[in-house]
């Protein structure tokens, strides 16, 4: 009797939905980079962003060997699944770039209280995956109301913004549903 009770329990522990991973460990991360890999990675973001003509940014192979190492333990230490490793491996280098890619944005004289309000009034489900080649393109023109500031320039810098924006929101979603 005892060994069926036993085997009961298995069974629905077998039976039960794996929970997603908790989204207040997700910074657990960056919280594991080392120093001299945080500084590459700021460097190359900001590198990224200053370059105007750079469609796709590069980065140093050891930022994505570092960030996989970093989550990976956090994946040990949280119990993570595979899902929300690569979650929390691609919010991590959106969560370092945001705070830059803010600073850029206010140098070229825009508000990024506007436009992350832009952003926001997408519908939910839009913001919970990766943007299109034409809802970012529609989203940075709604986004540019000075005639004087559409400008190329000024298109591919919003566009890296909303980039980084919307890469930590879904991702993080992504995460919370892993």
């Amino acid at each position: 009797m005892r060994f069926l009770g036993i085997m009961a329990l298995a069974a629905a522990a077998l039976a039960a939905p794996a929970q997603a991973a908790d989204l207040a460990t997700i910074d657990c991360v960056v919280g594991k980079l080392k120093p001299a890999l945080t500084t590459q990675i700021t460097g190359d973001i900001t590198r990224n962003m200053g370059d105007a003509a750079a469609v796709r940014p590069t980065y140093d192979p050891a930022v994505g060997s570092g960030i996989s190492i970093a989550a990976n333990e956090c994946a040990t230490e949280n119990k993570w699944s595979e899902a929300a490793v690569e979650a929390a491996r691609v919010y991590t280098l959106a969560k370092l770039g945001q705070p830059i890619a803010e600073k850029f944005v206010i140098a070229a004289g825009f508000d990024t209280g506007a436009l992350e309000a832009q952003f926001d009034s997408l519908p939910e489900d839009t913001q919970n995956r990766p943007l299109t080649k034409e809802e970012m393109q529609a989203l940075v023109i709604a986004s540019v109301t000075d005639e004087a500031k559409q400008t190329r320039a000024n298109a591919a810098l919003l566009n890296k913004y909303f980039l980084f924006l919307s890469t930590v929101r879904y991702a993080a979603w992504q995460f919370s549903q892993a």
